[in-house]
């Protein structure tokens, strides 16, 4: 399942970005358009000038027939449409060393609103202070299942997130003294998103007495409450003295944050009493008991810290920076998690708490130390050479209380309370270095190389959730004590090469290769594994002008990758648990024939691939369950499979000027992704997206007079995308206006 949602993450991603590079409803986007179809123009010829002052008043609309939730999501602009203040700029200067400076933005339906002010005078400092808020569109739909058609989409199915933020900076910058600086920020985030963590169900239209395959899948949506703030207030001192600048930061941080995560599993459903047995054929609304989770996570956390930097040049070939730093954390953190079970009892179905934890609470504390040591040089005209060296020291010690309450007994309604314990302990010390080396004595052709490692050895000590009552003290099964260590290197090298005023070429080597290892210790072994992955691969890119007029940039990426799964213990072998591979190409071609007309041209494809233990699964082989249910041989390749997430996206820009006064701007997109597995859905969750996106737009800039330009868009967009049955296909058209005034 959560495979399936980052290939939908992933799709969200590349559409998101390809929708707002290609259908911007913006009119900056017309601006950089019109700017790049004349980029020889005088500012006699230009009938678009960039103003120091001015205000832009725009909207837009969009007349979608299909899910609006899913449009909001994709385009990040609300169904219903909106309009206001896009931009406000107002730039005066107030006298020969004093300026000041006001912005602004008020878009209602996109909820998306500025306030800024900022008044600086030379030699003596400056403020600035503001206020902005945004809104992000989330879709709260969960999984769709090819077999029963289970499609269960949140009511309502439209979620949104408003981030916010005010801060207020002061600086005092007198001649040839200290700078300094102080700056308070208030960040917020509040509202609702779906989540990854969906709920079960089983109406799938597969048995339940049909063992080893499950008819559970999750495929019900859940949705997460968000509160959050977080402040900061930071003070900084500059100097300079001789050839050395150091800096001196104080800061405070303080956050609250309360979310809550609400899931339900097998909604509708109820189990029969007395419990059937595992071979009695059920319906759906009979296999499983309704659950309905509710999971408040909340924290305060205190900061402190300090960092001092100092950047000197001890010669005219050698500099050196360096950097120390101390934190210290405090949390406190509390929740709850409920579980309301539907129960079948002789007399009626009863709601019951089943496996609740309440009432956490507890604290941590977190000490850090850090040092860096930077050195810049150029030993030879040709050569210059960074060596960095990172060190740190980190304490963190935290433990907490909650309570338990469980039911039991046939049927499992009688609540019994308990409370527990639980507390850890972890200390790291570690060292990274770092070199990096670049030679440029060859005529045209830069080489250069990099290294960085991670070397790190840690020590975690845990005492699991015990029950004080029965045991005082934490008996020797909650107890782990675990050495841990990391080892992690970074490595590439390179070249670029202008071979002629036509071809630039570029190319890299990479490698990369982590180790981490939890080994126990102490009586208590706690954990003994080993996880490793290496990553090697290769980038390129050529830039060729086969004309003046024509530039074409092709970039190609390729990776593979390994992941290893190591147990210390005699049946636990070594094994590769992952195996990646994955192609990129981009192309980009931009075409300039004469001044006033630009075309600009894009591909993407992507070929990628992710395997674990398929096809070398096998047969999983016949057995009988501790409640005596025989298990037939199964062939666990028909779940366990490679993970594609193949795509081609492309588009197309292009600027013409029309008149001294007129531009035009025409846009198109395609996105296209086919990695269905419906097939696999009698065995598995069919991971796997397929869509189809394409857009269309064309767009006007008109100068009406001096001091007043105009802009009008329409477009249209269809999205087709088989991965949700279709329940979140949608299309139709989108306008956009505006008109802007320099004051």
């Amino acid at each position: 399942m959560h495979a399936m949602q980052a290939k939908l993450s992933a799709f969200n991603g590349c559409g998101h970005l390809l929708i707002i590079a290609t259908f911007a409803l913006a009119g900056s986007a017309a601006h950089a358009a019109a700017a790049a179809a004349k980029p020889d123009a005088s500012p006699n010829e230009d009938a678009f000038p960039n103003y120091e002052s001015y205000i832009k008043i725009s909207g837009q609309a969009a007349a979608i027939s299909g899910d609006g939730a899913a449009f909001q999501n994709r385009l990040r602009q609300p169904e219903n449409g909106g309009a206001g203040i896009e931009d406000l700029h107002f730039n005066k200067i107030i006298s020969r060393r004093t300026a000041v400076t006001l912005d602004g933005r008020a878009l209602t339906g996109a909820e998306n609103y500025l306030g800024h002010f900022n008044v600086s005078k030379s030699e003596v400092g400056s403020v600035d202070a503001g206020y902005k808020r945004f809104r992000t569109f989330y879709d709260g739909v969960g999984g769709f299942f090819p077999l029963s058609k289970a499609w269960f989409p949140l009511k309502p199915q439209d979620l949104h997130v408003d981030r916010g933020q005010f801060w207020a900076e002061a600086t005092l910058a007198l001649k040839d003294a200290p700078e300094f600086k102080l700056r308070y920020t208030n960040e917020t985030r509040g509202g609702r998103k779906d989540s990854t963590h969906w709920g079960d169900t089983d109406f799938t239209d597969l048995p339940n007495n049909n063992p080893p395959i499950s008819q559970v899948r999750k495929l019900i949506p859940s949705y997460i409450q968000l509160g959050e703030r977080y402040e900061t207030l930071e003070g900084t001192m500059r100097k300079t003295f001789g050839r050395t600048t150091a800096h001196l930061t104080v800061l405070a941080e303080r956050t609250h944050k309360l979310d809550t995560r609400f899931v339900t599993r097998f909604p509708g459903e109820v189990r029969p009493f007395p419990s059937p047995a595992a071979t009695v054929l059920l319906p759906p609304a009979q296999m499983n008991n309704q659950v309905q989770l509710t999971q408040t996570d909340g924290m305060n956390t205190k900061m402190f810290g300090i960092v001092g930097t100092t950047l000197t040049e001890l010669s005219k070939h050698v500099t050196l920076r360096t950097d120390l730093s101390y934190h210290l954390v405090n949390t406190d953190f509390g929740g709850d998690r409920t579980t309301l079970t539907s129960i079948a009892t002789p007399t009626g179905v009863v709601i019951v708490p089943t496996g609740e934890f309440l009432g956490l609470n507890g604290g941590s504390r977190a000490k850090v130390y850090e040092g860096k040591i930077d050195l810049a040089m150029t030993p030879a005209k040709d050569v210059s050479v960074n060596l960095g060296l990172r060190g740190e020291d980190s304490y963190a010690r935290g433990a907490g209380a909650f309570s338990v309450v469980a039911a039991s007994g046939t049927p499992a309604v009688t609540l019994a309370t308990t409370p527990r314990l639980e507390a850890s302990r972890v200390k790291d010390q570690s060292l990274s270095p770092a070199i990096d080396v670049r030679y440029t004595g060859f005529t045209d052709l830069a080489l250069y190389a990099s290294g960085s490692w991670r070397i790190l050895n840690g020590d975690d000590r845990t005492t699991s959730a015990y029950n004080p009552i029965t045991s005082p003290v934490p008996a020797l099964s909650n107890l782990f004590n675990n050495d841990t260590s990391e080892n992690r290197g970074h490595y590439s090298v390179g070249a670029n090469w202008r071979q002629s005023m036509a071809v630039t070429l570029r190319g890299e080597l990479f490698y990369k290769d982590h180790l981490n290892k939890s080994v126990g210790y102490s009586t208590n072994l706690g954990d003994n594994y080993a996880l490793g992955y290496q990553f090697t691969g290769i980038k390129t890119t050529a830039i060729c002008r086969p004309h003046p007029t024509v530039t074409s940039t092709l970039r190609y990426v390729y990776q593979l990758g390994r992941m290893q799964v190591t147990g210390f213990l005699p049946d636990f072998s070594r094994y590769d648990s992952m195996n990646l591979k994955n192609h990129t190409i981009d192309e980009t071609i931009d075409w300039n024939p004469q001044n006033g007309f630009y075309l600009q041209a894009s591909a993407n494809v992507v070929f990628n691939v992710i395997s674990t233990v398929y096809p070398r699964a096998g047969i999983t082989p016949a057995s009988i369950s501790n409640t005596g249910v025989a298990n037939a041989a199964f062939d666990t390749n028909k779940v366990l499979q490679n993970s594609d997430n193949n795509y081609f996206n492309g588009s197309m820009l292009v600027g013409a000027v029309l008149t001294k006064a007129d531009d035009l701007q025409l846009q198109g997109t395609y996105y296209r992704a086919d990695n269905g597995s419906a097939n696999r859905a009698a065995f598995t969750m069919p991971f796997g997206v397929v869509v189809r996106e394409y857009s269309l737009a064309a767009g006007v800039k008109h100068k009406f007079a001096s001091g007043w330009l105009g802009t009008i868009k329409v477009g249209y967009f269809h999205s087709q995308n088989d991965t949700t049955g279709g329940f979140t296909n949608f299309r139709g058209p989108l306008a956009y206006f505006a008109f802007e005034h320099a004051l």
